[in-house]
């Protein structure tokens, strides 16, 4: 809470500096936000922040919550069942308002020697094009972001590629955050850490940490050794050591500062929780239900499936007000939660010596004790069935799986690797002939027709979201 009234504090004495990247507000203080040189740097530091942070909203919400299981619609059920192609916002977001931006912050911090700077535009421009290719699969990257010296058509580069550069970029990153004066300051544009150097560092190499475990299935001996480099020198490479780490935008909830999915949820009200997940946390006897969810009549949750229209709107729980009637509720990067349950995996698959039980019920407990829930009802969630450790990979997947509401890109990632949960595509959908639910975005169009001939032809699409499995999808019999 402490952390969310300093974010708050200084948004709002950036005099309003930040706000969407089409908001009258933002563009009446800095009114051409890609060229950074004529605006403070740390200014346009806050609108990558922003932006990126709106990349969890409408898109998320509608598409990869309810692929992953987590959210569905109840009566317009046509974008939960692959009736249209999906907005484009998350490529046109990520380019446009985060890699452009980003790179003229690199540049400029570079001349002006605010080595912090760098780094932390190094980092968040790594988070949105990890989300890239995650999202789409092979895409620009190396030409990305350079519109400005006229590069207009950029070739596309294949997964393994962008990965390997990320993890290289971030590698760097790390070297270069330092607490020394000397090396730069953030500034009041600092939405996440408020100019906390540590913190970045342990940003940087825990998202560092997502991309090693995200390749394990695909080059295991990479993942393998990024992973134990990391864990094994916590001096060199710090990463998240409790909740207080945290990244993550809080909103002030006015005016156009309000948290995406509430944003969302307040123009329609569509929203409903979805049947895999209420399932799992009902035969669980998890206590971040209530937390995520609210009760129809009778004190009871129920699910909807993703597809199906409600019978009824009280017929089916809606999703817990924390999240879509909190105008002042807060957007996730990556979290504790996260990063002890990549140390589970890590364990459990011998990239480290360590116990996996022990980094398991840590990340269990940070993602419940996120919510308030008490030491002793979490202890008593520990021992229950199906989640007291028994030492197999499926737990821990499925834990993730039940942290990462309200992540939805990055859950439903997770699902596409692990297979966990092993969910099909929506009901009543006319897309048929498919066993899973979606792999992947298709293209946008606008990239189609003016960058078509740089898309490679290895990658085959079909009914919008199948056909091509991204790099590290390594599932077979999927279809």
């Amino acid at each position: 809470m402490k952390r969310e009234l300093k974010i708050i504090t200084a948004i709002a004495g950036m005099a309003l500096i930040l706000v969407s990247s089409c908001t009258k507000n933002f563009e009446e203080i800095n009114t051409n936000p890609n060229t950074p040189d004529q605006a403070p740097l740390t200014n346009v530091l806050a609108y990558v922040i922003q932006n990126l942070s709106s990349r969890f909203g409408t898109t998320e919400m509608e598409y990869a919550a309810a692929f992953t299981g987590h959210v569905t619609k109840g009566n317009y059920t046509d974008v939960v069942t692959y009736s249209s192609n999906p907005s484009s916002s998350v490529w046109t977001g990520n380019y446009g308002a985060i890699a452009t931006n980003a790179n003229n912050i690199i540049e400029k911090a570079e001349e002006a020697g605010n080595v912090n700077m760098q780094a932390a535009a190094v980092v968040l421009k790594a988070y949105a094009m990890q989300m890239v290719t995650d999202v789409y699969g092979p895409a620009p990257y190396f030409e990305a972001g350079l519109g400005d010296e006229g590069l207009i058509h950029p070739v596309f580069d294949t997964e393994a590629e962008i990965y390997t550069d990320l993890m290289l970029q971030l590698e760097m990153a790390n070297g270069m955050l330092s607490e020394d004066p000397l090396a730069g300051l953030l500034g009041s544009g600092d939405l996440l850490y408020g100019g906390d150097i540590m913190k970045w560092k342990r940003f940087c190499n825990s998202l560092h940490l997502r991309m090693a475990i995200r390749i394990s299935n695909i080059d295991e001996t990479t993942a393998g050794a990024e992973i134990a480099r990391i864990l094994g020198d916590p001096d060199v490479y710090p990463v998240f050591e409790s909740n207080d780490d945290n990244a993550f935008l809080a909103y002030p909830g006015t005016e156009d500062w309000v948290e995406p999915w509430t944003a969302r949820h307040s123009s329609i009200g569509d929203d409903k929780m979805a049947k895999p997940l209420v399932d799992t946390l009902i035969n669980y006897g998890d206590p971040r239900l209530a937390y995520y969810a609210d009760t129809i009549v009778g004190g009871i949750y129920v699910g909807l499936e993703v597809g199906n229209r409600w019978p009824h709107k009280d017929s089916v729980s809606n999703l817990n007000d924390l999240f879509v009637n909190n105008p002042s509720g807060s957007i996730y990067f990556l979290t504790y939660a996260e990063v002890e349950l990549i140390k589970a995996e890590a364990s459990a698959r011998s990239f480290v010596t360590a116990s996996a039980q022990d980094a398991y019920e840590a990340g269990i407990t940070a993602s419940c004790q996120q919510y308030g829930i008490d030491a002793d009802t979490i202890t008593a969630y520990l021992d229950n069935p199906g989640v007291l450790w028994e030492g197999n990979l499926e737990q821990i997947y499925i834990q993730k799986w039940i942290s990462l509401f309200h992540q939805s890109w990055e859950a439903w990632a997770e699902m596409r690797r692990t297979d966990i949960p092993t969910l099909g595509p929506a009901l009543n959908t006319t897309k048929t002939g498919h066993n899973r639910a979606p792999f992947r975005f298709p293209y946008p169009d606008s990239e189609i027709k003016l960058n078509g001939d740089n898309i490679p032809e290895f990658v085959v699409e079909d009914d919008y979201h199948w056909g091509y499995q991204v790099w590290w999808d390594t599932r077979t019999g999927v279809e």
